[in-house]
């Protein structure tokens, strides 16, 4: 049987899959870490703003209700920043994804190549053999 000529194309292909792979689980990982530190800042963020109605009933200082306001500023700037990443590590990860997409057609591009090949090579074996046996039974027979 011939050998596939693509054989070092298509092992490089599915070395690249798997690279992409990987990549594109890192991303995933990263992309859900983003996700559940912007659910921590949001969920702090809604306990310190009960804490505050909390103590405005019971009254409290200007002073404490401005550090308060300046607190919860920062959280705000926290999570719009927090959002601002996890939107970029969602571009990253749908990047990967897309990238891994491309891998995997590639590869499949190629399995069919051999998978043609394999078959055109068992119809030649076999049409090669069923020759032989033809002539093989042509042969006049000698007793």
């Amino acid at each position: 049987m011939a050998k596939f000529r693509f054989a070092f194309l298509l092992d490089m292909a599915r070395d690249d899959r798997e690279e992409a792979a990987r990549t594109m689980q890192a991303a995933q990982v990263a992309l859900l870490n983003g996700k559940q530190k912007l659910e921590q800042v949001e969920t702090f963020r809604a306990e310190y703003r009960g804490r505050l109605m909390a103590s405005g009933q019971g009254g409290i200082t200007v002073v404490q209700w401005r550090d308060f306001q300046q607190f919860l500023a920062k959280l705000d700037h926290a999570a719009t920043t927090q959002r601002g990443e996890v939107e970029r590590l969602d571009r990253v990860y749908q990047q990967c994804r897309d990238a891994w997409h491309e891998c995997e057609k590639k590869v499949k591009a190629y399995e069919a190549l051999e998978s043609r090949h394999h078959a055109a090579e068992l119809a030649r074996e076999a049409k090669q053999e069923q020759k032989l046996n033809d002539e093989f039974n042509s042969r006049p027979r000698q007793r």
